[in-house]
């Protein structure tokens, strides 16, 4: 068995988004390459306090968060991009400003608007429901763990009577928006990326990145996709991943994780 560093999204990759489940053919998968000398990384948009714990209890060596804006290994933080406060403000004032929903993300917590509208955000909420009270970013001031707020990157969503475009333009030096629907764009610092990521893990390790294998199924996956020795995409995810991938394999409940592994004889 080959031994890699591998490196795995977590949604619609190793959770099924419709059942919220990792299925046991992936979490035995898991077990297996890890059994076989294989590294295994989370590398997600999630942010560190929104990866469930059940994922983290996997067995992962460490993990890629916030689309590559924090990075743990072996329990320890080794990188941290930290935005500048004044810039943070900046932004807070212009979601407000151009009616824009959706949520800040940080290393420690997560912030929505006092007034959150749009049906995608309410549900992202109530999954969070633990907390009795809506957490306004327009004041900046709190966060779920009612600690000093800051963020990393964004989840921003919009409608009719919001004015993307010229928040966009505003900030297209500062941040990279890449469109994962129609309505909803992922915001993170520019020259930060899960691609930075997985290179930032493998120099650390010591390990050639044609080592490497990523596991993707949407369009912030793109970058870390192109940057691994091989890489994989998730049959149901994003068709616009599939040309340019090395394989495309079945979907998350279908096995794709431990067939895609078995094809690259991992396990």
């Amino acid at each position: 068995m080959d031994k890699r560093i591998l490196f795995f999204d977590i949604d619609g990759t190793l959770i099924d988004e419709e059942k919220d489940i990792v299925p046991e053919s992936a979490v035995q998968a898991l077990k297996k390459a890890k059994e076989n000398g294989s590294l295994l990384f989370l590398c997600s948009g999630r942010c560190l306090a929104i990866i469930p714990e059940d994922i983290m209890a996997l067995g992962f060596d460490g993990m890629v968060g916030g689309c590559g804006t924090y990075i743990e290994i072996g329990g320890k933080e080794v990188y941290h991009h930290v935005l500048p406060e004044e810039l943070q403000k900046e932004v807070v004032q212009d979601l407000m400003r151009y009616h824009i929903d959706g949520v800040l993300e940080g290393k420690e917590c997560s912030a929505f608007r006092h007034d959150y509208w749009m049906p995608v955000v309410k549900s992202i909420f109530k999954e969070n429901g633990i907390f009795a009270e809506k957490t306004s970013f327009s004041a900046r001031t709190q966060c779920f763990w009612e600690e000093e707020f800051s963020f990393d990157k964004m989840a921003l969503w919009f409608d009719e009577s919001s004015d993307m475009e010229s928040f966009r333009h505003k900030y297209e030096k500062d941040f990279e928006f890449i469109l994962r629907d129609p309505t909803f764009y992922e915001v993170v610092p520019r020259g930060i990326s899960k691609a930075t990521g997985i290179r930032f893990v493998c120099q650390r390790l010591g390990i050639d990145i044609g080592q490497s294998i990523a596991f993707g199924d949407s369009a912030n996956d793109i970058s870390m996709l192109q940057a691994a020795g091989l890489s994989v995409a998730m049959g149901g995810g994003n068709p616009i991943l599939f040309d340019q991938v090395d394989y495309v394999t079945d979907p998350v409940m279908e096995d794709g994780i431990a067939n895609a592994m078995r094809h690259f004889n991992i396990i």
